[in-house]
């Protein structure tokens, strides 16, 4: 049985691996997407941030008073301040808000400063009008500046002013003499894995499985190969695992060479350049036991779709449903909250592998549903692949391509 189920192994390997197209696809041309794609939208990003940065403000502003202007010198510097009156059309000039002209309209109520240091218990409070369009990022950016100027120096100094001592308004302070943030690293780096990898690896799994499994079983029906093996020694058994296993042991080589090329993407993609990320042996036993599991449940389903199908165009109608299946299976897992979730989900086929993949990176799975995960998917496997072999057994699937 041994030697009929490596004769079969082998033969698919080489099939692969003498296909140069076959290898350029499958292990070169990934690398190049992935970190090209990453890459590219790293760069994109950090331009349109340092574009944001640099650009210089244009805001209209009325009535703004010297004293205000003075305790904006920061914001002004980084603005073009255009002084408006009352006989300015304000409509036409939040039309151009509204189409990106300008970031900002600030109006100052007439006798700010009187209305201001002349205030009694329950007077006029004056009110700043500022209008800007949070969909242009210039005008968002530009708020975000005159806000941090109003509430950060203008507001505290005019309350000085007002009052004097600034400590007759503090009755306690938060973290002034010591305390902060206390972050897990290691659960931080976790948990943005948690949220992007186990998606990708349901679905890169199973795109490396697609084309490969269809070939392997459905091409060689039609192209009329598959007849001359079934009637070889081999059992017709060992032509089912044979070609179960390498399928699987192909998905794996190939999904890893996406991932390892996201995590190398990613943090450029990010930003963060000194994002690091690191494993213990459990972690990665698992990580490796669950994706052969997974990379094997998707390689008997897609051989399955391949048995029963006639020709290579039936078979992709046939599989595009399951990949529908398997993205949103994923994007139910990248969409959920961590922790909570029921043993029964740990029973659903890929959604348990994806939701076990992010509970690894966030240190959360627990023995028994790191179990039911793999015992599940194990016994799915099974089932499909016996299927398989029975289809494989009769002659009207097998001979009417």
């Amino acid at each position: 049985m041994m030697r009929g189920l490596k004769v079969v192994f082998n033969k698919e390997m080489r099939r692969v691996f003498r296909e140069p197209k076959m290898i350029f696809s499958l292990f070169i041309l990934p690398v190049i997407l992935m970190i090209g794609i990453y890459g590219l939208i790293g760069y994109l990003g950090q331009n349109m941030t340092q574009d944001i940065e640099d650009h210089r403000s244009i805001v209209y502003m009325e009535n703004m008073p010297e004293e205000i202007s003075a305790m904006m010198s920061d914001f002004a510097a980084q603005s073009e301040i255009i002084p408006i009156d009352g006989s300015s059309d304000l409509e036409a000039m939040k039309a151009q808000v509204a189409d990106g002209s300008i970031d900002l309209i600030v109006i100052f109520p007439e006798n700010f400063m009187e209305t201001v240091n002349s205030y009694e218990e329950q007077g006029e409070i004056p009110d700043i009008q500022v209008f800007y369009n949070p969909s242009e990022d210039y005008s968002s950016e530009a708020w975000t500046r005159l806000n941090t100027a109003l509430d950060g120096i203008v507001r505290p100094g005019l309350l000085a002013q007002r009052i004097g001592d600034m400590n007759m308004l503090e009755v306690f302070t938060v973290n002034a003499s010591g305390g902060g943030t206390v972050i897990d690293e290691q659960r931080a780096a976790g948990q943005i894995l948690s949220m992007m990898l186990p998606y990708l690896i349901t679905i890169l799994l199973f795109a490396g499985t697609m084309s490969l499994g269809t070939d392997t079983i459905t091409g060689e029906k039609e192209r009329g190969t598959m007849a001359s093996m079934l009637v070889t020694p081999v059992r017709r058994s060992d032509i089912v695992l044979g070609k179960l296993l390498a399928l699987t042991f192909m998905s794996m080589l190939s999904a890893a060479v996406y991932i390892i090329a996201l995590v190398v993407a990613m943090p450029q993609a990010m930003g963060t350049g000194d994002l690091e990320f690191s494993f213990n042996a459990s972690q990665i036993v698992m990580v490796v036991i669950l994706m052969i599991l997974l990379a094997f449940f998707y390689v008997a389903l897609v051989g399955l779709v391949a048995v029963l199908a006639k020709t290579m165009k039936e078979a992709t109608t046939y599989v595009s449903p399951l990949y529908i299946i398997v993205i949103v299976a994923g994007l139910f897992t990248m969409l959920s909250t961590s922790g909570g979730h029921e043993t029964w989900e740990y029973l659903v086929p890929i959604y348990n592998v994806a939701l076990a993949l992010g509970e690894i990176f966030t240190q959360e799975l627990t023995v028994v549903h790191f179990l039911l995960t793999t015992g599940s998917t194990l016994v799915y496997s099974a089932l499909i692949s016996g299927i398989i072999v029975k289809a494989f057994n009769s002659e009207r699937f097998m001979f009417n391509a």
